[in-house]
């Protein structure tokens, strides 16, 4: 084993690599699954605003459970509260508490009240905003090591590196995609497209020219097929419409060729923005928010074109109802995700501010996921990853030379001597 391992530390650059070598060289060496004790796997959960980090959290619990019925999978989290607003039942899981706010916090500063049994793995999901300290961790569970604790990126994660780095592009272990047992909700009745973004000044000037980019798009597709059309969007819309002169002219003149008749029903009212001869189109401000499972069947019964922001979103609408063309609001932060899957799909509207929530030139552009989806699946591609750590874990003692002398060194050479003697 050390002789395979001197091979390994040589081919690394950096010292912080070394931690991986164990799972990765089982990874490589393709083993089976092999009998051991129960194994208690603790999934660290500090969430930083939205739901979305709850949403994967949770989607990598029920991953877990499913993989592993053998094992006991332990959901710790600052916000309980969170998972529960979402429906969750929260029994079993554990609170984390900590010295501070409930989210985005340091590790160092959280802690439990009751110390729960000593966990053999630990998995923090995920990862948002500063690279993962094992040290600070070491504060907040003291038998933690790099041996024993690992981490999750949120998609294409820019602060690296992660054991479990998801998203799509090279390196990447792919999208959180579930199996959606969608039932039709009678919210609306069709024909309709569904908008989900962020607004302006929080995501930039881009959110209004997004949304009417969008609008003059479908309304040009959609007009002849449906004189009568709905466009689901969200209450800050129409307020922005109603507040903006500017921008309210912006979307009439985009929609007005193709609607002559623009009403909207918001706040329980309705009000006229235009009124004429001819098409009918409906901007329903009275429908969102809704629960996770409603607006998950409100886009899979919308038209073919949607338009959509954040990682939770688009995933489960690939997991729902991957028959859609998705336009997708790039946020700044998130641009790397964006030029990926401009080029994974391949969907080269993706990746450029002007055309990535609408393209009047690719009206009629088919795009074909299917392909997509098989490539860049984290259940297949996370749990091959997952598998290896387990593993690694379960033949730990076969590793415990390397591991002590990884853990007492500083530099690959220093690591590479001690392993070295081991063999005289």
């Amino acid at each position: 084993m050390n002789k395979d391992l001197i091979s390994l530390v040589k081919s690394n650059k950096y010292y912080e690599d070394l931690y991986e070598l164990p799972w990765k060289l089982m990874e490589t060496k393709n083993n089976k699954q092999t009998k051991s004790k129960k194994l208690r796997i603790a999934i660290i959960n500090v969430p930083c605003g939205g739901f979305g980090d709850i949403i994967v959290c949770q989607t990598f619990y029920e991953y877990l459970k499913s993989w592993y019925p053998q094992h006991d999978i332990i959901l710790c989290t600052t916000t309980p509260y969170k998972f529960k607003k979402l429906g969750i039942n929260t029994k079993g899981y554990v609170k984390i508490h900590v010295h501070g706010e409930d989210e985005c916090e340091l590790y160092n500063l959280m802690y439990f009240k009751k110390q729960p049994k000593k966990f053999d793995i630990m998995i923090c999901v995920p990862i948002i905003n500063y690279q993962f300290n094992i040290n600070q961790f070491k504060k907040f569970i003291p038998y933690a090591n790099l041996f024993n604790t690992f981490t999750m990126s949120e998609y294409n994660g820019y602060i690296p590196p992660y054991t479990f780095p998801i998203g799509v592009g090279e390196g990447q272990l792919g999208l959180f995609l579930t199996n959606q047992k969608i039932k039709k909700d009678n919210l609306l009745k069709g024909p309709y497209a569904l908008t989900y973004i962020q607004p302006s000044p929080e995501w930039g000037v881009h959110s209004n020219l997004c949304f009417i980019t969008f609008m003059e798009m479908i309304s040009k597709k959609y007009s002849k097929q449906y004189p009568l059309f709905q466009v689901i969007v969200q209450p800050w819309i129409i307020d922005n419409l109603n507040e903006s002169p500017s921008i309210m002219n912006r979307f009439k003149k985009a929609v007005n060729p193709y609607y002559q008749n623009i009403l909207v029903y918001y706040n329980d009212k309705e009000f006229t923005l235009i009124e004429g001869t001819g098409n009918i189109l409906i901007l329903r401000g009275d429908i969102l928010p809704k629960p996770r499972s409603e607006f998950i069947s409100l886009m899979k019964y919308s038209v073919e074109d949607i338009l959509l922001t954040g990682d939770q979103s688009i995933t489960d609408c690939f997991s729902s109802s991957s028959n859609k063309h998705i336009w997708y609001q790039i946020a700044p932060w998130k641009t790397d995700f964006a030029d990926n899957l401009a080029k994974c799909i391949p969907d080269k509207n993706i990746d450029n501010f002007k055309t990535t929530c609408g393209n009047l030139k690719s009206i009629r552009t088919n795009i074909n996921y299917s392909s997509f989806l098989q490539t860049y699946d984290f259940r297949i591609l996370g749990k091959k990853r997952m598998d290896s750590i387990l593993q690694f874990i379960y033949n730990k003692e076969d590793f415990r030379e390397f591991m002590d002398i990884v853990l007492h060194s500083r530099t690959i050479e220093s690591v590479l001597k001690k392993l070295k003697y081991t063999l005289k």
